[in-house]
């Protein structure tokens, strides 16, 4: 199989710890980055609730608590390396590349093992690449340029993060035994700047603002 082939979410045979220290990470960071929230997701809850279930036999997997699962998008940077003016024409220029795509409706259904993490991805995670390349493209607006690799993304919300090294076959297993027939329906209409730590297990963050994606039901004005 060549390389541009691979399925970038098939299951990984080993686990890995998720909770080493990146660089410039350590205790007392704060880090500017865009997510989109789960709040009021409820259906999509009690799917990672159910998956959570059926992982706790497992001492090498950390469940993520319910106010603090989300959909990684974009980084924005440390806050000691963006201002305040820069914050906020980073925030308009996303707002105004926001305003003019329509909101996602997915649906989540199978989990899968990432190396460091089991996660959920969406139906269309086309769409959710397209919604990162327009935030990319607004903070390029308002820079000139902008942050991060744009390669490699992989939409998804995480059920647990790996805290050690472990086969997955038995977590498979395990995840296999829990009836995935019925999904989750999601509607991503927003995306959020938050101030985000790992100060203590899981990632944890302040809202710094959250801008909606365009409603088609709204008529101009």
């Amino acid at each position: 199989m060549s390389e541009a082939a691979v399925d970038p979410y098939a299951d990984q045979p080993e686990m890995a710890n998720h909770w080493w220290w990146r660089p410039g990470w350590h205790v007392g960071t704060r880090f500017y980055a865009w997510h989109i929230t789960l709040d009021g997701q409820d259906r999509l809850h009690q799917l990672i609730d159910e998956y959570q279930e059926a992982l706790k036999p497992f001492p090498t997997l950390d469940p993520i608590p319910r106010e603090w699962r989300h959909i990684t998008l974009q980084g924005l940077g440390h806050i000691e390396d963006v201002s305040d003016q820069q914050r906020d024409e980073a925030i308009q220029g996303v707002a105004e590349r926001l305003a003019k795509l329509e909101p996602i409706e997915s649906t989540f259904q199978r989990a899968v093992i990432f190396r460091e993490a089991i996660a959920l991805p969406p139906s269309n995670p086309d769409a959710y690449a397209n919604l990162r390349n327009e935030i990319r493209a607004g903070i390029t607006d308002a820079w000139g340029w902008c942050p991060e690799n744009a390669e490699g993304f992989r939409a998804h919300t995480s059920v647990a993060y790996s805290n050690r090294p472990a086969t997955s076959k038995p977590i498979r297993n395990a995840l296999d035994f829990r009836d995935a027939d019925s999904g989750a329906a999601f509607l991503a209409d927003s995306v959020s700047l938050i101030l985000m730590h790992r100060d203590t297990i899981p990632y944890k963050w302040t809202n710094c603002t959250t801008k909606s994606l365009r409603n088609p039901h709204e008529e101009s004005r």
